[in-house]
């Protein structure tokens, strides 16, 4: 025998609380039918919708057959005949999810998503839940720029973590409280680091002084107090800190490279400073530039290894005369000491190359006199000799008939010849 609808009212009433709460608003998951649309059991899920509102042709919703069964071709136009659109998961909602003998629905549509659904959140974020849901399903969205809003801005690997993860009253609803410092979620990866062992080195907070969001490796500490550029960029933290802790060192350049130092040339016999960065760059320690502008390193001794000159293995004074270096070219031809060559090799060289050497001779080596040096001088010898050495001969007209007869000197000649020509 069925019960009277009295008997059945609080069994009715709790049906009606479940499917409005219970199966709606408990978690984030998609949103899914509790109740059929078809087969539905006035036993098992309550009475049906009031239909005195509803035309009196049965056949436009029902099967002749059955009350409890719609027909296929069934549609409602629920926009234009109520003015609320299902969208999204309601769209496949049963009917009796809103239309129930819990109350009229109007009064659920007034109070918008609380109307029917329970907030979780207990009002912590607030009374609109479309700023993280959606009609869809209960699936937040927008939650990086939401998240911009607080103290803690989503960016890097945060992005894609869970909201469990850092939320841990997540399953309550409860999102407020979570901590913001990195070790608070990280103290775990903390204590198994090794190398370097951040513990020891008491690194223990303010983990973004070497780290980003995007990951713990490829971690950036701000060395600006002894930059790390050139030759020390991209060298591990433990190539310095030899000690395996990161406390203050020296951060001059021989408390590193002593034995770089003491490398040939031996830079401890010619007492060489000990302030590298006065020759060498930190790029490396090849290509050192002394300053050597007392004696300025250009032309042919541009280039040059220290030990071309310095050929003792010390780098301390030496002579800065050219023959002290160059005594085996003096020597060379022409013979320079034959002919009495100063050795002052500048007067007739340039520091560029031996050979185009240029002598100020006393008259100008033009006309029939630009000959090489040997035409007149045979032998290499410059010793002193005038005109007439190479003009007694093969002068036959009139006004050097004396010429045959007696050796004027040059300076006679070159009242007439001041430049060597005729």
């Amino acid at each position: 025998m069925r019960s009277s609808r009295s008997d059945r009212t609080p069994r009715v009433f709790l049906a009606a609380l479940l499917l409005v709460v219970g199966g709606l608003a408990a978690t984030c998951a998609v949103l899914k039918p509790k109740t059929p649309r078809q087969g539905w059991s006035e036993d098992e899920w309550g009475p049906l919708v009031p239909h005195k509102t509803f035309p009196a042709d049965c056949g436009i919703c029902h099967v002749p057959e059955r009350w409890d069964v719609l027909r296929e071709d069934f549609a409602f136009d629920h926009a234009k005949e109520t003015g609320f659109p299902l969208q999204g998961s309601h769209v496949d909602a049963a009917c009796l999810r809103c239309h129930n003998d819990f109350g009229p629905v109007e009064e659920y549509v007034a109070r918008g998503c609380s109307g029917c659904h329970v907030d979780v959140h207990r009002r912590e974020l607030g009374g609109d839940c479309l700023e993280c849901h959606s009609e869809n399903d209960w699936r937040p969205g927008g939650l990086v720029a939401e998240h911009a809003r607080t103290r803690f801005p989503l960016s890097g690997a945060h992005i894609a973590v869970a909201c469990e993860k850092c939320h841990v009253r997540a399953p309550t609803g409860s999102y407020r409280g979570a901590p913001t410092r990195c070790e608070a979620c990280h103290r775990d990866l903390l204590a198994t680091i090794g190398t370097p062992d951040h513990i020891t080195n008491g690194w223990t907070g303010n983990c973004e002084r070497c780290h980003f969001p995007t990951g713990w490796n490829g971690a950036d500490f701000v060395h600006n107090f002894f930059p790390l550029a050139g030759g020390h960029s991209g060298l591990a933290c433990t190539a310095c800190h030899t000690s395996g802790t990161f406390t203050a060192i020296p951060s001059n350049c021989s408390a590193c490279h002593l034995d770089d130092y003491t490398t040939a040339p031996n830079h401890v016999a010619s007492s060489f400073s000990q302030n590298c960065e006065v020759c060498h760059t930190i790029s490396s320690w090849q290509g050192a530039r002394i300053d050597h502008s007392f004696f300025p390193l250009s032309g042919g001794h541009s280039g040059l290894t220290c030990i071309r000159c310095h050929t003792n293995g010390t780098l301390g004074s030496i002579p800065s005369d050219c023959v002290s270096c160059h005594l085996d070219d003096y020597n060379g031809a022409p013979n320079h000491v034959s002919s009495g060559f100063s050795q002052q090799c500048e007067q007739c060289h340039t520091i560029q190359r031996w050979q185009g050497a240029t002598f100020n001779h006393r008259f100008p080596l033009t006309g029939r006199h630009n000959v090489a040096c040997n035409e007149c001088h045979p032998g290499g010898n410059t010793s002193t000799f005038t005109c007439i050495t190479c003009h007694t001969r093969g002068e036959t007209d009139n006004d050097h008939d004396e010429v045959r007869n007696y050796r004027y000197d040059s300076a006679a000649c070159l009242q007439c010849h001041p430049t060597g020509r005729d």
